[in-house]
């Protein structure tokens, strides 16, 4: 299970530039989402802190591996290398397991409130992430929109980690088709699969009358 969940991690570096395979986060978020709450349900809460670390962990390992190269220039520094390559994951990964455990103490039961809740603690402990001992912001899940300036003129509103919130939820949402309870999630459901369009008129509207 937890090798499952590190491949997830590891998959969702793809949406993240250079590569931007935006579509990837439906399925690596949406099945850890799934995962996740399936287990809280099932009250079998024995690692609730590991399933969000070996997420990140994996997260983590696969777009973080460059700064690893900067150490192979010196070879005096070439003893370095095994522990940039997983230390810093290993620590990155603590804000995510974090999250997973706040996520397991609040209980709630319906597949929509836990929705967003999972999406807010993501959501805080990138802040937390982004400014704790100096800050870290590299490759929040937001980045995997690098590429839509269009979308991403809704940053002048909400902030960088308020369209972070908003994009964990966005890539999170199909998951409620699957869990779903009543039709009301599935309406939400929709609505949050058409944030992006909404934004993209919107941020394109917005640039329209800046050029002009």
């Amino acid at each position: 299970e937890f090798l499952f969940i590190i491949i997830l991690g590891a998959l969702t570096s793809l949406s993240l530039p250079p590569y931007n395979y935006l579509f990837i986060n439906f399925i690596t978020i949406g099945l850890f989402f799934i995962y996740i709450f399936q287990k809280k349900k099932s009250h079998l809460k024995i690692y609730p802190f590991r399933y969000g670390w070996f997420f990140g962990f994996g997260y983590f390992l696969t777009n973080l591996y460059w700064i690893t190269i900067s150490l192979t220039f010196d070879k005096n520094f070439n003893f370095l290398i095994p522990f940039a390559l997983f230390l810093i994951p290993s620590f990155l990964g603590i804000f995510y397991g974090l999250a997973t455990y706040c996520f397991f103490k609040i209980n709630i039961k319906k597949p929509l409130s836990n929705l967003f809740l999972f999406s807010l603690f993501m959501g805080f402990v990138e802040f937390l992430r982004g400014n704790i001992l100096t800050g870290f912001p590299w490759n929040l899940i937001a980045f995997s929109f690098s590429e839509n300036l269009e979308i991403l003129q809704i940053l002048s509103f909400i902030g960088t980690y308020g369209f972070n919130i908003l994009c964990i939820s966005f890539f999170a949402s199909p998951a409620i088709l699957i869990i779903r309870e009543n039709k009301i999630e599935i309406i939400v459901c929709m609505f949050l699969l058409l944030s992006p369009v909404l934004l993209y008129f919107i941020g394109s509207s917005n640039m329209k009358s800046f050029q002009t």
